[in-house]
């Protein structure tokens, strides 16, 4: 029976070490302790994550049972850390995302059709407290291009211990899913930070322009300031790529990133990306408590040339599928662009 990790602090106190992350004064010593106490309760979120993930995958595959691909995982430490320092505001006890699911279907009409069934569900005691629906409106695409619904869920079951928790789901279509994933690619590789909108424009405007195209496909809005003739879009799409060289650079990408071997068994993964070397490793562990434990050792290294992140997901074979954007598997992405600048 696995042991889950239980808060053993008070959330006021989580409350204080998260402002003391995001405080550029506070010392080492604090920073450390901190970061502790801020990991705990992250990792506390394992339980109430793997329950609603369950759940939201017996629905999912009511939606389509052969090619709905579901995963969870708990939000990097350093991403928390970098969110608070970006938000010197926010309580990371509210935060919604340090547990997190991911639902990727084929269609924009199964992505909608999940949504209303886990919207409907009478007997789930996990309820949905949020709603962002990033497609057409409340709040619509992002300004970054950025796509997909979010709900965002309370615990509420049966371990009292952990209710209250929340756990962010995302569901997107893979057109969507594969845009998200060249932007974290390059993000990744380059340093670039598109994804917060904070990179060159040129950069930006890229991948806006790409977005609203996927949006043209699939029937929705598109996103702010850009025009809804696809011919426009298309040619400023070419300029942009003749001047970037976008899709070379993921190319360029993938050829970094070894291949592993696929397998049926339930793992927990811990993957870590070196930039300057361009090397990936995978390592598989036989739990959650071994996993986490090389996710704090490389943490607490500090190295921002360092990339790691623990994944847990039930066949290690979906694991390109769900988190492609660590394998640099972009060519839905640019199979998509070329299609559409190839008679420019």
């Amino acid at each position: 029976m696995t042991d889950y990790i239980k808060l053993e602090v008070s959330k006021n106190r989580v409350k204080k070490s998260g402002k003391i992350l995001s405080n550029p004064l506070s010392s080492d010593k604090e920073k450390v302790a901190a970061r502790d106490i801020v990991s705990q309760f992250r990792s506390a979120h394992q339980y109430p994550m793997l329950s609603i993930a369950n759940n939201v995958r017996n629905v999912a595959r009511t939606v389509n049972p052969d090619n709905a691909i579901i995963a969870q995982r708990l939000k990097r430490l350093p991403t928390i850390i970098d969110k608070l320092e970006r938000h010197p505001d926010m309580n990371v006890v509210t935060m919604q995302d340090l547990g997190g699911c991911r639902v990727i279907l084929p269609t924009i009409e199964e992505v909608f059709q999940l949504r209303k069934e886990l919207k409907n569900q009478k007997r789930s005691r996990n309820i949905i407290k949020r709603e962002y629906d990033y497609l057409n409106s409340n709040p619509g695409p992002q300004k970054s291009g950025y796509r997909g619904i979010h709900l965002v869920y309370g615990y509420m079951a049966s371990k009292e211990e952990y209710q209250g928790y929340q756990v962010e789901l995302q569901i997107r279509t893979a057109l969507e899913h594969s845009w998200a994933t060249a932007v974290e690619t390059i993000d990744l590789f380059s340093g670039n930070r598109i994804k917060y909108s904070s990179a060159s424009e040129e950069y930006i405007r890229y991948f806006v322009l790409v977005s609203s195209l996927m949006a043209l496909e699939e029937g929705s809005a598109l996103v702010p300031g850009t025009t809804s003739n696809m011919d426009d879009l298309i040619h400023e799409l070419f300029r942009l790529e003749r001047k970037l060289n976008i899709l070379q650079m993921l190319e360029s990408y993938k050829a970094v990133v070894n291949e592993h071997s696929k397998s049926n068994k339930k793992s927990y993964l811990t993957l870590e990306l070196d930039r300057d070397r361009k090397n990936l490793n995978v390592n598989m562990h036989k739990n959650i408590s071994e996993a986490e434990s090389r996710i704090n050792e490389i943490e607490l290294e500090d190295d921002s040339n360092i990339d790691a992140v623990l994944i847990n997901v039930g066949k290690i074979d979906m694991l390109r599928g769900a988190y492609p954007n660590y394998f640099a598997d972009t060519e839905k992405f640019s199979n998509f662009v070329n299609e559409r600048i190839a008679n420019v």
